[in-house]
């Protein structure tokens, strides 16, 4: 299982360092997330960081632009338009070997609220990620569909109609449930989506959460006793993971997370 940590274009002139840093903290690979001007345009260009990363021996992933992004759109003129983004981005970063691309499905609408509108996104998801799987496939890419706001039982029946694997992201599925009023549960909502989908992921996020008076955060570093993180661990021989990204982006103080941060949890999750 390779363990990764995450970069995107507004680290700006920082990436180089990060990658110097990741290096000496344990991690394997990066995951690229293709925030625009990436991978089109910008400095540092992508061509540069790409390169950096594999003369030092990473390995590369990439996260799909999820910004004005809406793949589970119920309007199909939304749903086509976010599709044909996304295969721009495919096409412009097919040139480099990558061990996965990860797809947030997701839609604004009131999807929790209105049934019949959920059931029109759980069609349009799958509809985006089949006719994305096939255009990836023909680079050789492989796609990963990750969980962001929807319920354990929207997501199953999206990556169980489509056929895509998973990336599980262990704090969404925290942070929805929290969101839903199920903070005294929360251990059990994570049991479900692993006990649920064990056999799909092949990716897992994972960052620290905080809970506050009355809203929830993510993408916090983490420390070696937070009881999810352990809960995790302790599930990890139930499935096939092979790239665990340490999605952490500020710690608890609000500072820019760094590699060194989760050197840690680095060669905790390496034992």
């Amino acid at each position: 299982m390779k363990i990764g940590f995450p970069l995107w274009y507004g680290q700006g002139g920082g990436i180089s360092r990060l990658i110097h840093e990741a290096e000496r903290s344990g991690f394997d690979y990066f995951e690229l997330s293709l925030d625009y001007p990436w991978p089109f345009r910008g400095k540092p260009r992508i061509d540069d960081v790409v390169r950096e990363i594999v003369d030092r021996s990473f390995s590369l992933a990439f996260h799909a632009p999820w910004r004005d992004i809406r793949l589970a759109s119920p309007f199909d003129e939304v749903r086509s338009s976010s599709v044909k983004v996304v295969k721009d981005f495919i096409n412009r970063v097919a040139e480099y070997a990558s061990d996965y691309v990860v797809l947030h499905v997701s839609t604004d609408q009131a999807v929790d609220r209105i049934h019949e509108v959920a059931e029109e996104s759980v069609e349009a998801a799958v509809s985006s990620l089949i006719e994305l799987e096939d255009f990836a496939r023909s680079f050789g890419l492989r796609i990963v569909a990750e969980n962001v706001r929807e319920d354990l039982r929207a997501f199953e029946k999206i990556v169980s109609k489509s056929g895509v694997e998973v990336c599980l992201d262990v704090s969404h599925a925290i942070c929805s449930a929290a969101r839903r009023g199920g903070r005294g549960r929360i251990e059990k909502v994570v049991e479900d989506w692993v006990s649920s989908l064990k056999e799909r992921v092949r990716v897992i996020h994972f960052s620290g959460v905080r809970f506050l008076d009355n809203r929830v955060e993510d993408h916090y570093t983490v420390s070696e006793d937070d009881r999810f993180l352990k809960l995790v661990k302790k599930k990890l021989p139930l499935m096939s993971v092979e790239n665990f990204l340490l999605e952490c982006f500020k710690n608890p103080s609000g500072e820019e997370a760094t590699p060194s941060m989760l050197s840690s949890i680095v060669k905790l999750l390496k034992k």
